[in-house]
């Protein structure tokens, strides 16, 4: 058995999820491809706060990886400290870890807290929480109960943030593996590691717990339209080890599909675009002009930022508005975007309700989020909820024709999502833009919003989100044209 190799809470749980995961991670760290970016900051965040929620507590500031944090958690006890903080224990078989709370009872035994940023415990919570009892079981300390707190999701801040509402208290004990499972998953990671290249197919495990940072490299050669885009995991998993493929010309014959997936993946194998002009002109008949194209952006901090926020709530920081006044007329452009680290939505709102105007329809592509955003801005604002709701009230949904396949081209490879329909009918596409999806837009606007950029990093940024936030509505505006187009024809 090797036991050279350290492993730690996150390579218990990845070894877990993919064996193979956790070999590339030990030796072949060059095929890792990590995006987290800005998301690390923000787990910082969360846990500093969580510290205070236990304050008065001692920070082992020393690298897990190094003996003098084990040493100096061993001191911290000795010295019956109420709380620590990075608290680690070492193995000698190899095994370590850093808990991010050990809390002292009275009777001398210590609780276990591990901090998630997530508003619920996860599966993986518990395998990491099961590891880390283990660990510091066989190293000595008396563990009595295992926590995972979390965010609570319900918690509205008003004024100060209120630790104590803000984050739920789970206890998890009865939920955790027993040492001796622990222990024979350790043996089994351990006997994995002393080979060679474990032999793992793509398929579920790649989008367990959370996103692998080798999918890159495993899923090199699979095609961007494959059998894992129009039947679910598990069947596609099974085609695709049977059959050493995912290519779907060579799959079709085994696939069994209905209703739209089925025409998707016809108009793929023919290289097909379909439209119904019957149901493309009953849909334009909804227009009436002036025609107003929005589209937000918006933040979803883990700690709420601004008064009458919850966790992750979707606040709007930018808006981007088109507006045709008549058929044939050239777009005029309106736009907001919140330049201060202060609550954007009083300034934002205002501005989108004098833009929008009384009539004329309110064009955006995905109404479910536009129409949501405005109603959670008509709570927190009453004085503008009639305003709102008659913008809701003209909003129609340019996602309808596409998602409902009244037009579709196979090169949407299956999807409506505008990243696809876009330049599958036109000449436009977001490949070339700083900012080219709304994930890095609301994570890089949370990092200037928490104060972790530089102005300069702001400035670029901020005429980033510019261009970003102006395509979307001016993609908007040309496949309106493409609809229009193929219902006349």
């Amino acid at each position: 058995m090797n036991t050279t190799i350290t492993l730690s809470k996150s390579d218990y749980v990845l070894g877990l999820k993919c064996p193979l995961a956790l070999w590339y991670k030990k030796y072949r760290r060059d095929l890792m491809v990590d995006a987290s970016g800005p998301a690390i900051e923000q787990g910082h965040q969360v846990g500093e706060l969580a510290r205070q929620r236990f304050p008065k507590g001692v920070l082992v500031e020393e690298n897990p990886w190094e003996a003098e944090a084990a040493e100096h958690t061993a001191e911290c006890v000795r010295n019956k400290r109420k709380h620590i903080y990075e608290a680690v224990a070492r193995l000698k078989t190899g095994e370590l870890c850093a808990t991010d709370i050990l809390r002292r009872n009275a009777d001398g035994t210590h609780d276990i807290i591990e901090v998630k940023s997530a508003t619920e415990v996860k599966d993986y919570h518990i395998l990491d929480v099961s590891f880390q009892r283990y660990v510091f079981r066989k190293a000595g300390y008396k563990i009595r109960k295992c926590h995972v707190m979390t965010l609570n999701n319900a918690y509205v801040r008003q004024g100060e943030l209120d630790l104590k509402k803000l984050f739920t208290l789970h206890d998890v004990t009865d939920e955790l593996d027993a040492l001796a499972q622990v222990g024979r998953n350790i043996a089994a990671l351990r006997a994995m590691l002393a080979g060679k290249e474990p032999k793992c197919s793509i398929g579920t495990a790649c989008g367990a717990f959370y996103p692998c940072k080798f999918e890159a490299h495993c899923w090199r050669d699979i095609p961007e339209y494959s059998v894992f885009n129009v039947v679910k995991m598990e069947e596609a998993e099974a085609l695709y080890q049977e059959h050493k493929t995912a290519d779907l010309k060579k799959l079709a014959p085994f696939i069994s599909l209905t209703g739209a997936k089925k025409n998707d993946l016809e108009c793929f194998l023919r290289k097909k675009t379909v439209r119904t002009p019957e149901q493309l002109q009953d849909f334009l008949n909804k227009f009436q002009y002036p025609l107003y194209f929005l589209d937000y952006e918006t933040i979803g901090s883990p700690v709420p930022l601004f008064d009458g926020t919850k966790p992750y709530q979707q606040v709007p920081f930018q808006f981007s508005l088109h507006i045709l006044d008549k058929p044939g007329a050239k777009p005029r452009h309106v736009e907001y975007l919140h330049g201060q680290r202060t609550d954007p939505r009083p300034k934002l709102v205002k501005a989108l309700v004098k833009a929008c105007g009384k009539k004329g329809s309110v064009i955006v592509y995905n109404a479910v989020f536009e129409k949501g955003c405005n109603e959670a801005l008509a709570r927190a604002f009453p004085e503008h909820a009639s305003a709102l709701g008659a913008i809701n009230a003209r909003v129609v949904d340019l996602l309808v024709p596409f998602r409902s396949r009244y037009l579709y081209s196979y090169k949407q490879q299956g999807s409506a999502s505008i990243k696809k329909v876009l330049p599958a009918f036109t000449n436009m596409s977001y490949a070339d833009l700083e900012i080219g999806n709304g994930e890095i837009a609301s994570s890089m606007y949370l990092a200037f919003m928490n104060g972790l950029l530089s102005k300069q990093d702001a400035d670029k940024m901020f005429a980033d989100l510019r261009v970003y936030c102006g395509q979307d509505t001016l993609a908007m505006v040309e496949l309106l044209k493409v609809v229009q187009e193929q219902a006349a024809s």
